[in-house]
């Protein structure tokens, strides 16, 4: 690379191309926004818009922009009067509120927010594809750019994350992933490639501990292309180091408060991570430069592979002995409790044999295409130079792992779909330039097998079977549920005085986002009491006692919610069942009721006659 290349940073990517590339390249890019907006309805925050994370997101930026302190991320109104503190970032609230508060003038506040929900996914998909594109170009060049934007386009998994109305931070993840990988491939190339990789690293993980076993598997690609290659990656796997952890350490000041700095929490950027993020940087970055002037063979090979085993042992003891529930992830420092009641439930924190037994129409397309990307990719290396395999390797460290890890936790495959897109445009590039000219049966099979990593067509191979099988669309019916339940919980509670609502989980985030009240539970596994509350209420022994121990106001069900079946079906003798039967218990008095759902009140306990309320007087019987 050129040094006007190098000082241009991430530019050579698109201003590296020539002027036809470079427009062929927008033009495709632009085609790609246009149509990911075009197949998809602009979200208008009604009942049917939005997942529970949405529509958190949106409150959380309400809250921001009503005066609550940037580092005060508590939600007041979920299991009051504490809250629960989230374990989301300011990061992701703070451009979503910057876009309210710009729209706010010309279209008022709610429609600001509409706006907001619709533009921001669509502005993030541009970085995204741009990234992937890089990526892909620095081993197939322009074809392979094309070929990820239309990988990309068709996978619906990748895809849904930047659909107008996306709110949640799952769209910036992929971003931040991307840019890591984007920076990483070219890590040999120019040093602020891997300045940027480190800072995007970094980043991302002040956003949210999701990315994180990608990142890891990112560094396990790098750290191999540097122990193959050592002259020629060294200086790329300092830098990114190094940029890590100053970029972790900015971005902890810039999101915790002084008083939790030392505060473990292993589901957010905090202590338990930074201490390793610190300390493993620190000996990468020695090991980098002791071992400086050893060669590339096996002595050398050896010494490199063994100071970072060196370095990867000792921040696993650290782990263990300091922080041992975080080993388990995110989710390790859960109450265990509300594991079987509803960690168990959630689709993102199932394996594969799980997702195959209650999901199967999801199973082909989420874990069968990145596998299939994968295969394909390694067996793609024969036909790269010697200079590019080791950063292809990059890729495929965090594709290859994260379909190994996504075998035990479905969100785990977050890595493996985005990388997927970029690593089938390099196979489809290396099979048109290998097969060019030729004719044969092996050539056409070569061109065409990337087909089988494409996510959208075992949607549809899945979509015919069950056509076929006559099968009925459960997620459909349960979404078509849930939509017809907000609407009639947000019409009746929304016309009542503030108060605190039962109801499951479930539809915890939309009360907070079109209600004014308060709610026990919504699905943050830092939610525990209320969700442990709720489940007492809807399958414990005396659910009236446990209703009227929450100080709760108001008591919401739908016999279409999903979770209530499930209370129903562990407790059958539970108020939830109970009331999916058609029974009404004395103790509640009926507010609403119909098809879409019910809702209740509590009776009075008992009369006062301690002097708060008249004394009774009784009529004379008519005998006297």
């Amino acid at each position: 690379m050129n040094s006007k290349q190098d000082a241009l940073g991430v530019a050579p990517a698109f201003f590296g191309l020539g002027l036809r590339a470079r427009f062929v390249f927008a033009a495709a890019l632009g085609l790609f926004v246009a149509g990911l907006v075009a197949v998809n309805r602009l979200a208008d925050l009604g009942p049917a818009w939005g997942d529970p994370d949405a529509m958190m997101r949106l409150v959380e930026v309400r809250d921001f922009l009503a005066g609550q302190s940037w580092f005060d991320l508590a939600q007041y109104r979920l299991d009051p009067p504490g809250g629960v503190l989230m374990h989301w970032s300011r990061f992701v609230d703070l451009p979503i509120a910057v876009i309210v508060l710009a729209a706010t003038p010309f279209v008022g506040s709610a429609g600001a927010e509409v706006f907001a929900a619709n533009v921001w996914p669509v502005l993030l998909v541009i970085p995204f594809a741009f990234a992937l594109a890089s990526v892909a170009g620095r081993f197939g060049g322009n074809v392979a750019r094309l070929a990820t934007l239309l990988m990309i386009f068709l996978s619906p998994q990748v895809k849904a994350v930047f659909t107008p109305g996306s709110l949640d931070h799952h769209n910036v993840q992929a971003v931040l992933l991307a840019s890591v990988l984007m920076g990483l491939v070219r890590a040999d190339q120019g040093r602020r490639w891997s300045v940027a990789a480190g800072v995007a690293a970094s980043v991302s993980l002040a956003v949210g501990m999701e990315t994180l076993p990608a990142i890891l598997l990112a560094i396990l690609g790098l750290a191999i292309a540097w122990i193959v290659d050592a002259d020629r990656w060294r200086r790329g796997l300092i830098l990114f180091a190094g940029a890590l952890i100053v970029g972790s350490l900015l971005g902890a000041a810039a999101t915790i408060p002084p008083s939790r700095w030392l505060v473990p929490a292993c589901d957010a950027l905090s202590f338990a991570y930074l201490m390793p993020v610190v300390i493993g940087g620190v000996g990468v970055i020695v090991s980098a430069a002791l071992l400086r002037g050893h060669g590339d063979g096996v002595p050398g090979l050896l010494m490199r592979g063994g100071a970072l085993v060196a370095v990867a042992s000792l921040l696993v003891t650290i782990a263990a002995v300091l922080f041992p529930s975080c080993l388990a992830g995110p989710y390790g420092g859960i109450d265990p409790a509300i594991r079987p009641i509803w960690l168990d439930h959630v689709a993102e924190a199932q394996g594969f044999l799980s997702t195959i037994e209650n999901r199967p129409g999801l199973a082909l397309p989420v874990y069968f295409a990145p596998f299939a990307a994968l295969v394909l990719g390694v067996l793609a290396l024969r036909n790269m130079t010697a200079s590019d395999r080791p950063a292809f390797v990059i890729g495929l460290s965090i594709l290859g792992g994260s379909v190994l890890l996504g075998a035990v936790q479905l969100r785990a495959l977050v890595g493996a779909q985005v990388v997927a897109s970029a690593a089938v445009g390099v196979v489809v590039a290396l099979a048109v330039k290998v097969t060019a000219g030729r004719d044969d049966a092996r050539s056409i099979a070569q061109r065409w097998t990337w087909l089988l990593a494409v996510p959208a067509l075992w949607t549809l191979v899945v979509m015919a079977a069950d056509r076929l099988a006559d099968r009925p669309d459960a997620d459909a019916t349960n979404v078509a549920n849930r939509t017809e339940c907000r609407a009639f919980l947000g019409d009746v509670l929304g016309a009542r005085a503030p108060g605190l609502v039962v109801a499951t989980s479930n539809f915890g985030a939309f009360l907070l986002k079109a209600t004014p009240h308060a709610v026990l539970a919504a699905p943050y596994h830092r939610g525990a009491h209320g969700i442990l509350a709720v489940d007492a209420v809807f399958t414990g022994a005396d659910p009236e006692a446990a209703f009227r121990a929450t100080g709760a106001t108001y008591l919401a069900a739908c016999t279409g919610d999903p979770e209530l079946n499930q209370m129903a079906e562990r407790a059958p003798d539970g108020l939830a069942a109970r009331l999916i039967d058609g029974v009404r218990p004395p103790w509640l008095a009926e507010i609403s009721s119909g098809p879409a759902g019910m809702i209740f009140s509590a009776k009075p306990s008992g009369l006062d006659v301690t002097g708060s309320l008249p004394v009774l007087r009784l009529r004379p019987s008519i005998r006297d």
